[in-house]
């Protein structure tokens, strides 16, 4: 899924079910920046050095991007006896994704005993992926393909682009068997909000007897059809009107915490917002030690940021995921 159901929309179904505002903002903020955190960076100030990790990024040609990036925080291995994911070559496979499967509900649920809305948040945006991946896997691997022809990646969903991430999208999965090939994004996307809804009622102890009106009311907001997702920046304006929201920064946390020159700057400010060229650039310049990775200094109140308390929920992620994964990743 992106940004308008990550952020826009989990902000509406964090409001609906009765969490203080505030607390919406930071759970929706840190189940989308998982997206948007694609370059790690190194924190140093007078002998302090902090790492953060990667939650997203492009690469493909090795094991550690999909054990380390995609397995954890999009691709979380679901139930082999899912029947969503019947194909006609009768195969199965257990690093396939499945909605809402048992292994994603429990690491959402060890997210939400902690009370940790950057945790619950993160694990809301794995939890939520899972209807949105469905049938896809994290690996490189001809399980993901869709043609024997395609020269893309057999990386997750790379060879059907984005369709399965948009939430007007109707598109065809020639893999699965009979019905299940013809999906509907939007069925898919209303029924991870039924779910949502009803656990984050229950971190809340509000009653979520009111789904089926908000469920009208989501479908109000989303509208028509939109084959090709033209409305999309036309919705999330509706969603930030109807809620009095701010407009989604993902730079808003990390300008928080550090202090940084933007014209030197190994933030992806330095290209503008064009995320690709800032990720490929780390991996050419600094994975490949052609240079060291210069440190970026921490303003004062660091520790207290939600930047620094967002990573360290991401990393309290990760060990839970292969805690629960053991050697498959």
């Amino acid at each position: 899924m992106n940004i308008e159901f990550h952020y826009y929309i989990l902000y509406i179904l964090c409001k609906e079910a009765g969490i203080d505002e505030p607390d919406c903002i930071t759970i929706a903020y840190s189940s989308q920046y998982v997206d948007n955190n694609l370059v790690q960076h190194v924190v140093k100030d007078h002998g302090f050095v902090y790492e953060t990790i990667v939650t997203h990024n492009y690469g493909w040609w090795s094991d550690w991007f999909p054990k380390h990036v995609y397995i954890p925080f999009h691709f979380f291995p679901g139930d082999t006896d899912y029947p969503g994911s019947r194909r006609k070559d009768k195969k199965t496979n257990p690093y396939n994704c499945t909605p809402g499967s048992r292994p994603v509900s429990e690491l959402l649920k060890k997210a939400l005993v902690t009370k940790n809305l950057y945790r619950i948040g993160i694990a809301l945006h794995t939890y939520t992926d899972s209807w949105a991946h469905q049938n896809f896997s994290g690996l490189n691997e001809d399980w993901n393909s869709l043609s024997k022809e395609s020269i893309i990646p057999k990386v997750g969903h790379a060879e059907v682009i984005s369709q399965p991430d948009i939430i007007t999208g109707k598109w065809i999965d020639s893999r699965l068997d009979g019905e299940y090939q013809y999906i509907d994004n939007e069925q898919r996307f209303l029924d991870a909000a039924g779910h949502i809804y009803l656990n984050l009622c229950d971190l809340s102890g509000k009653s979520a007897d009111d789904w089926d009106w908000l469920r009208k009311r989501l479908k109000q907001l989303i509208g028509p059809f939109d084959e090709y997702n033209e409305r999309m920046q036309e919705r999330i304006l509706n969603y930030i009107v109807d809620e009095y929201l701010l407009e989604y920064n993902k730079y808003e946390w990390i300008r928080d915490a550090l202090f940084y020159n933007e014209n030197e700057s190994v933030l992806e400010d330095s290209f503008k917002g064009f995320d690709k060229f800032s990720w490929l650039r780390d991996q050419l310049l600094y994975k490949t030690n052609v240079f060291d990775k210069p440190g970026i200094k921490p303003k004062p109140h660091f520790h207290d940021s939600h930047w620094y308390k967002w990573h360290e929920a991401a990393k309290a992620h990760l060990k839970e995921a292969r805690n629960m994964l053991g050697k498959m990743i």
